[in-house]
Order: structure tokens, then sequence, then C-alpha cells
């Protein structure tokens, strides 16, 4: 592991296709080196009683390409160097703009203020600088996003996924925005042989490429129709070709989206799947996790033996968890299906495929138990 991730339709879904690329008080940071490894109320209503529904898909057709620690704990993963720099217990404060808050070893945390004022930005915005108002409205809400939006501003397809007519559409459009400009960094900092993967700034995974089998193999094993909205997209016909570090790859594209609407809920007055992307690919890897442990154990052994792999999906679990309690889960409206989703998530069946690769239990929370 190194340190260095809609428009409006009523009841419908967003495609964002990309073509495969050859200050304030604020809850702080940090998987810090523990032992291994946590209301405001929304805008809008419930889902029901007539109000527009926004199920938004951002992807995809990345595919693979050859073209090419606050985080965690402390721990060095094969083959790569690690340093952390994000958790200091004297000033965690310090370099971020984010006032001190203790953040417990055994918990991932990281700079985020979803209360910080945007009154000035949102009063003094235009078109003209819909760029410099995304920095700025992620640099003092969620720092990381700022940081991935920044790197991705020279992507040709940075503000391709944005409404900027007025500063609530452009509030709209950061989650797909979030979501696709983590696809752009993962697949421009991907090698041959390795994958990259956005945390934050200072933290990224450059595990191996592993594809283990088709992810398309778990569509039969997904229960209910809650996922549908993504299972039907990402598990039949050339998605469902992608393996395993592409399957991670959207998890992460998903969970990243969810943390940029979650920081600016209070503009998006209908109801949104902000959750239910990052919840339902979770899902998703403890049923491949169960499919390799199950029917492929040299695949699994490889996951398994894999330390960035098995670190990255302990910090994702947790990061997750982090970021829904501290930004998604302030506003009702940005979730469709989550609770139903959530549910097939915490199954003990499926939570302990997740609990068996890390070797540690885990519950609803952005800290280990």
């Amino acid at each position: 592991m190194r340190h260095l991730a809609p428009s409006l339709l009523s009841v419908a879904l967003l495609l964002a296709c990309a073509s495969s690329r050859d200050d304030a008080a604020g809850v702080w940071a940090g998987m810090s080196a523990g032992p291994s490894a946590e209301d405001g109320g929304g805008d809008s209503g419930g889902l029901d009683g007539g109000e527009t529904i926004n199920a938004t898909v951002a992807d995809d057709d990345q595919g693979d390409d050859d073209s090419v620690e606050d985080t965690s704990t402390g721990s060095t993963g094969a083959g790569s160097g690690h340093t952390d720099t994000a958790h200091d217990d004297g000033d965690p404060s310090a370099g971020d703009g984010t006032a001190g808050v203790e953040c417990p070893e055994n918990c991932y945390c990281e700079p985020i203020n979803p209360e910080a004022t945007l009154d000035d930005v949102e009063d003094g915005y235009s078109s003209q600088n819909w760029a410099e108002t995304i920095f700025e409205v992620l640099g003092r809400r969620w720092p990381a996003g700022r940081d991935l939006l920044l790197d991705q501003q020279n992507d040709p397809y940075f503000g391709a996924f944005t409404d900027t007519s007025s500063f609530a559409s452009l509030m709209d459009g950061l989650m797909t925005e979030a979501h696709e400009g983590t696809h752009g960094w993962e697949y421009s900092h991907a090698t041959v042989d390795e994958f990259a993967y956005f945390l934050r700034d200072d933290l990224q995974f450059f595990p191996p490429k592993l594809h283990g089998f088709d992810r398309g193999e778990i569509y039969g094993m997904i229960e209910g129709s809650a996922t549908n909205l993504y299972s039907d997209l990402y598990f039949t016909g050339d998605q469902g070709t992608y393996g395993f570090y592409e399957l991670l790859d959207e998890m992460n594209c998903y969970i990243n989206g969810m943390a940029a609407i979650g920081v600016v809920g209070e503009y998006i007055p209908f109801g949104i799947s902000g959750r239910d992307g990052a919840v339902a690919f979770m899902y998703y890897l403890e049923l491949y996790l169960k499919l390799a442990r199950t029917q492929y154990p040299d695949v699994y052994a490889q996951i398994q033996g894999d330390p960035d792999y098995v670190e990255m999906i302990k910090i994702q679990w947790l990061r997750l968890h982090f970021l829904k309690i501290y930004a998604a889960d302030l506003h009702p409206n940005l979730g469709i299906y989550d609770e139903e989703i959530e549910a097939l998530m915490y199954a003990d069946e499926n939570q302990s495929e997740i609990e068996m690769l890390i070797g540690h239990e885990l519950d609803a929370s952005n800290c280990l138990p």
C-alpha cells in the first residue's frame, strides 16, 4: 500500500458511461496504528408521497486497461511503501483545516465537516467558476473529494456529469463527478500488473491485478430485488466478465460518490440512491468472497494471501460506515432501497465473509469491536 474515490431523471437511472482509459469543527481522520485496525435532518421528507426519485448509476465501461494511513494500521503492504502521515495524536488538525477530534485507535476517521458554511460560496456562484466552486465546497466539507477532483481536473471527463446552471444543480452532480473521477484516477494510475485505488490523497492502494473469476458468477446468488438497479448492469453482459479487482474499483467509486453527495445533502431535495450503491457493492463483495471460498479455493487463497487486499477491504468496511454515519445518513432522502440492501449486507452469513477474510469481528460502525 502506498500513500499519495446526476442529472435529474424521474424514477430512472443515469448511466454516465465513460470509455475505458488506455473549516470548522469536524470529525477527524484516521485508522491510526491500532491493534489491527467509529443528527441532522435532511431537507426532504420520505420517498413516498409522490416525490421525484433519482436512481443513479454512475458507470461505466471501464474494463481492463493494459496500457498502461491516518489510514490504517500502519502496516506495510507487500511490495509497496507505506507511511502514515494523516494521524498525529498531538495535532490532528494540522494542515487540513479541521478541528482536532480524537479518533480512537480501533476506528477509521477522516477529515469531514458537513456543517461547514457554504452561504458565501453559493452567493458568489457563477457558471464560469463552477470548477473552483466544486473545489471550495469539497475543501470545506470533504477534503479527500477535493484532492481527488483536483487531480482529475484536466481529465476530459471532469465536468461532463455536471449541470453548471445553478449552485444547487452543481451540488447534484457531485456524486457522479466523484464516482467517475475515482474511475479516472484509478485507471490512470494503474499499470499492467497493478491496479490503483484512491481512498484519500494520503491513502492509496496498489495491489496486483487479480481477476479471480468473472464477477457475473455471483449474479444467481443475489437475493431479492433491492439491488436490481446495479445487478443487471454490472453482473451481466460484458460487465459481468470483469473480475475481482474491478469489483473493488466499482465499490470504491460508489463509496466516494456517497461521501460527495452526503456532504451536500441539504441541496438535494429529492430522493436519490446516494447510499444504495455503496452498500450494494459491499454486499456483492461478500457474495464474491463466499463463492471464492467455497468454489475457487485458489482464488480465495490469493485474496487472503495479499496483505494489501485484506487491509483495504477491512478499511473499506470501516470507511463506508464512517462516511455514511457522518455524512450520507444525515439526510434520509439520500437512499432508496438502502435499508433493504443493508439487511442483506449485515446478514450473518454474508457479513461473516468479510470477518473471515480479515480475521476480525465487525459491526455497523467505523470502529472495530
